[in-house]
């Protein structure tokens, strides 16, 4: 079997998966969590807790406070921080969030609010750079800039291949992190919740992402200012609500972040580094502290003060990461939605409300009066071991192509139930359509997991692994069996298997046992996981607002992620490559909406983190110019000395 199956799979495209994997393993390896996290201290130090003391400051620039509209640039001090937002915020804040969550456990969230507090001061660093060093065009009066351009400015000879090395960073960069991965989530989304196939998705956002990049910085800003606020407002009021609505939850939910952060606990193998890296990981690609590419937009912005486009820039990662990336995490960890319960049912769950049976032994079906609607109960008999068989569910079906050929699909890669109950021995018998069983999974103990294969004798060779958690408290516990090795291949062909019930073994003298809400499905993965969080709590809220949303946020990222990789390509072959560029990126928004998201996510994650390692360098290098500008503007700020041209009301 395990030929038949790698004889389906191009090795090409393996080793181009495997490839990627151990690519981003060791670009993300804790040197770049070190240069990012050391960044942010050293500069937070070095500037005098700039994001803490600038905060008002900035209030005040983002208001028009000290606009001058004769000063070199093409958009505003609040224009250049939505465009720059319009980057970061989105799928970052909302997909990316459930992702770290799902895989390094609730603590990921504690290391994205280091990161962030700590990336605002970077952002001041990085952007006022970005906007210090900026090429000016003395006939257009176009402006471009970003790390490429300051690195080829500032840094002695030897360091100037790094400003290449992040100019075709971003380019790629703009590829996948900005077109395929944001394209990806957006499809996924319409197609999980409105039923739109994905290649269908994808193609309307590349007509629209060409009608607006053709447009340039101007018409970026302009939108972006207007998608972004409303977005974010919703958004955020959509959580608060939850988080009100469940206030007396929240402490316990921010002790759960908290423990998790330094233990691993929540996370699969207990894994405190993993916890870390994808908590930096994940913080890094969303607000893009050190990363060097809000620069780019922050760098097209009306201003002669350098140090003032800084400061606005440091408030992006408090509004990125601090307030929305929390948002999105508080609401998934509320509703228990991550690790091995997280899942979308592929088949229609069994959920014991349509069934009616005659009392069988111990057995019944009832209603309880805790919103869990009718379930199958176990009561108790203390004389004897008792069992039931559960209707079946169906874990495969026959269907046809939309070009005739008939194909077998299995429904998911694991069969997830619920169960309440105390202190006993339970099992879990999976039987076949024609009542043969196939594996028994012991539920009792305090073991995680469980695994088993099938009995000798049988046509089958499926693995399962049983995802369990127990106590004794009786409340509702998840468990998930998931379809191991060649499992999903020998179901397809065995039609035996395409029906499977499973039956509950009592022991005897065991507490009562209840079942419920049966079905096979599999993750959900990134955009799918925050839906499901906000529909727990606030019905259609999630699937479709945020459905929606998902696409404007994607929309307004990609957009910015365009000019940022047209500039990169301006920096690297001058502008005749860039009408080619905008059609190869407006083709990858088909291409990425229609690819596995894994692919996506490492591509994209590779690129991310080849651009911090030439950024966070040039910006050590040169922090010492931004000492200086900061001093001298600081000072004359406490002076008094720069003329207000709208009144702070």
């Amino acid at each position: 079997m395990q030929n038949y199956i790698n004889s389906t799979v191009h090795p090409f495209f393996l080793s181009m998966s495997e490839m990627l994997g151990r690519a981003v393993q060791i670009i993300w390896f804790y040197p770049v969590v070190l240069l990012c996290i050391g960044c942010g201290i050293l500069f937070t130090i070095r500037f005098n807790f700039i994001q803490f003391r600038g905060f008002g400051h900035a209030i005040a620039l983002l208001r028009g406070t000290y606009d001058n509209p004769n000063e070199p640039g093409h958009i505003s001090h609040f224009q250049a921080l939505m465009a720059a937002l319009s980057g970061t915020i989105g799928l970052g804040n909302i997909a990316g969030v459930a992702i770290a969550i799902s895989i390094g456990g609730p603590g990921t969230i504690f290391w994205m609010w280091l990161v962030g507090i700590l990336g605002m001061a970077t952002k001041f660093v990085e952007c006022t750079l970005g906007t210090k060093y900026r090429n000016v065009n003395p006939v257009t009066k176009e402006v471009h800039g970003g790390p490429m351009v300051y690195i080829k400015k500032k840094l002695p000879r030897f360091l100037q291949p790094l400003g290449i090395l992040f100019a075709a960073s971003t380019i790629f960069g703009a590829f996948g992190a900005g077109g395929m991965f944001q394209a990806n989530q957006a499809a996924s989304a319409m197609s999980s919740y409105f039923g739109i196939p994905p290649l269908m998705t994808g193609s309307i956002l590349a007509i629209f992402i060409a009608i607006v990049i053709i447009g340039g910085i101007k018409r970026i800003g302009n939108v972006a200012s207007k998608i972004v606020p409303s977005m974010c407002i919703i958004y955020i009021l959509g959580a608060l609500t939850i988080c009100v609505l469940n206030i007396t939850a929240i402490p316990s939910v921010i002790a759960l972040i908290v423990k998790d952060a330094f233990t691993g606990t929540a996370v699969a193998g207990g894994s405190i580094g993993t916890v870390i890296l994808w908590g930096v990981r994940r913080a890094v690609f969303s607000n893009e502290a050190g990363l060097g590419s809000a620069s780019i937009a922050h760098a097209a912005v009306k201003t002669n003060y350098p140090v003032r486009e800084g400061v606005v820039a440091a408030v992006g990662p408090f509004i990125d990461t601090i307030i929305v990336c929390t948002a999105t995490a508080i609401v998934i960890v509320l509703g228990g939605q991550y690790g091995n319960t997280s899942f979308s049912p592929g088949s229609q769950p069994v959920t014991f409300e349509n069934l009616n049976m005659a009392k069988v032994q111990a057995w019944s079906i009832e209603s309880k009066n805790d919103g869990a609607g009718n379930r199958l109960i176990y009561h108790g008999d203390p004389s004897m071991v008792s069992s039931f068989i559960t209707p079946s569910i169906e874990i495969a079906k026959n269907h046809n192509t939309w070009y005739g050929t008939p194909i077998t699909s299995v429904l998911g890669s694991g069969i997830q139930f619920k169960t309440k109950r105390g202190q006993g021995n339970y099992a879990i018998v999976l039987r076949d359509a024609i009542g043969r069983k196939i594996v028994d999974l012991n539920l009792a103990g305090d073991s995680k997991t469980f695994i088993s294969q099938s009995e000798k004798g049988t046509p089958y060779t499926i693995q399962f692994k049983l995802n369990k958690t127990y106590t004794n408290n009786d409340e509702w516990q998840t468990h998930t069996i998931e379809l191991l090795k060649d499992s999903t291949q020998w179901i397809k062909e065995s039609p035996n298997l395409h029906q499977i019930a499973l039956e509950v073994v009592i022991d005897k003298n065991s507490a009562p046992f209840h079942i419920d809400s049966i079905f096979i499905g599999k993750p959900k993965n990134g955009i799918e996981l925050t839906i499901a969080s906000f529909d727990q709590f606030i019905k259609g809220f999630g699937s479709i607002f945020i459905t929606l949303s998902v696409v404007l946020f994607a929309f307004s990222t990609m957009i910015t992620w365009s000019y940022y990789g047209e500039v990169a390509l301006i920096f690297l072959f001058g502008k005749k490559a860039v009408l080619p560029f905008k059609w190869v990126f407006i083709s990858v928004i088909i291409l990425g909406s229609t690819i596995t998201l894994n692919s996506v996510l490492n591509f994209s994650d590779l690129m991310i983190g080849l651009m911090v390692i030439p950024n966070v360098i040039a910006i050590i290098y040169l922090m010492g110019d931004v000492k200086k500008d900061a001093t001298i503007y600081f000072e004359k700020l406490k002076n008094k000395e720069f003329k207000k041209y709208k009144n702070q009301s």
